[in-house]
């Protein structure tokens, strides 16, 4: 009834699948999420997570078929100074392409933290689709949606602050067997979000930088190769 409900976003345990970045279910010490996609999937993200631990687990018609358990803890020393000091933190995000595809799959995901809350902020579950490898040069930029007002010898007179939206800039190099599949991904994912993550590797210290869960501002393929073209993609985070 839209005359006395306003929708102002997700209850608390659907938040993590809702793909906006600012919302996240969060609960104490210990996070479960039981998921039957009744179709075929082989991928899963997990991103804006606050968690010491995960444990992602797959069932077949009972039995287990897959089992991952990843320690979230991380810490970033860069020199002497942080080896002593610098405070501890954990891994916001983890991927995985390795699920085994069941039509009847039941997949368990668990996030554990030693004290305080948990958070989840995007669970993505799906079928991956390798377009290429990301070239050297690749930038990671945001959009300022911020406000500042400067008065007319140059001062600040009011700022209002909100969100930044990430976007990416990268150039691709895919096999020129895989064009037409890029083409029929490119169609089908007009105006509709995905996980586009650049590195595989949850480690890598790029990683962050290249996942965006968004959808494709510029998707252009050249073709000036023989074997293989190169792909022109701009994402912007959703």
């Amino acid at each position: 009834n839209t005359a006395k409900w306003l929708l102002i976003g997700p209850s608390n345990a659907w938040a993590m699948f809702d793909l906006a970045r600012n919302t996240a279910t969060i609960v104490p010490l210990s996070l479960t999420a039981v998921i039957t996609p009744a179709v075929r999937v082989n991928s899963i993200l997990l991103s804006g997570m606050v968690a010491n631990a995960a444990t992602i687990t797959v069932t077949s018609g009972g039995p287990t078929v897959y089992s991952q358990t990843y320690d979230l803890n991380a810490r970033e020393v860069l020199d002497w100074y942080d080896y002593y000091f610098a405070a501890f933190s954990t891994q916001p995000s983890l991927v995985e392409f390795d699920l085994p595809p069941y039509t009847n799959a039941v997949i368990t995901i668990t996030l554990t933290a030693t004290t305080g809350n948990v958070e989840c902020g995007a669970c993505v579950i799906g079928t991956y689709e390798y377009i290429g490898d990301v070239q050297y040069e690749a930038e990671s930029d945001t959009i300022n949606f911020s406000t500042v007002t400067r008065d007319f010898a140059g001062g600040t007179s009011a700022m209002i602050q909100r969100r930044n939206v990430p976007r990416t800039v990268q150039s691709i190099v895919c096999a020129k067997t895989r064009v037409n599949r890029i083409r029929a991904l490119r169609d089908a994912l007009g105006g509709a979000p995905a996980a586009w993550i650049g590195l595989d590797n949850s480690g890598d210290g790029y990683f962050e930088a290249m996942l965006i869960v968004g959808f494709y501002k510029r998707f252009s393929i050249n073709l000036k190769h023989p074997n293989n073209a190169v792909i022109s993609l701009e994402l912007e985070e959703i």
